[in-house]
């Protein structure tokens, strides 16, 4: 739901400002789930930062690291305008993450 969420403000933003962009955001399909399963890597990214995850499968990397270019490229889609791939869905993983990082840490899941 968070990436929804935000991939529906996100549109909703670039519609107000239509007239100067050739896309029209409102024929742009938000499909998939790329939200929630951003939302789960960057749980167990919060979970265990000092991890060592494989970035492409060969490049060991530490989980901090990882999430913080994961969050960055999606932040650069949304600069960039790809209509292929919703940058905004995945930035919408990101804080359902954080608040379920925080409870978990409280202990109140």
């Amino acid at each position: 739901m968070g990436g929804s969420v935000f991939y529906l403000v996100h549109h909703a933003f670039l519609a107000k400002g239509q007239a100067t962009r050739m896309m029209d955001p409102s024929r742009t399909p938000g499909l998939g789930a790329s939200g929630a399963v951003n939302a789960i890597m960057l749980l167990d990214m919060f979970l265990n930062p000092k991890a060592t995850l494989y970035f492409d499968f060969i490049i060991p990397v530490p989980a901090m690291l990882l999430g913080i270019f994961l969050i960055g490229k999606d932040i650069l889609r949304i600069i960039e305008g790809n209509s292929h791939i919703s940058g905004s869905a995945h930035l919408g993983g990101a804080p359902v993450a954080a608040i379920a990082w925080a409870r978990l840490r409280r202990g109140l899941f």
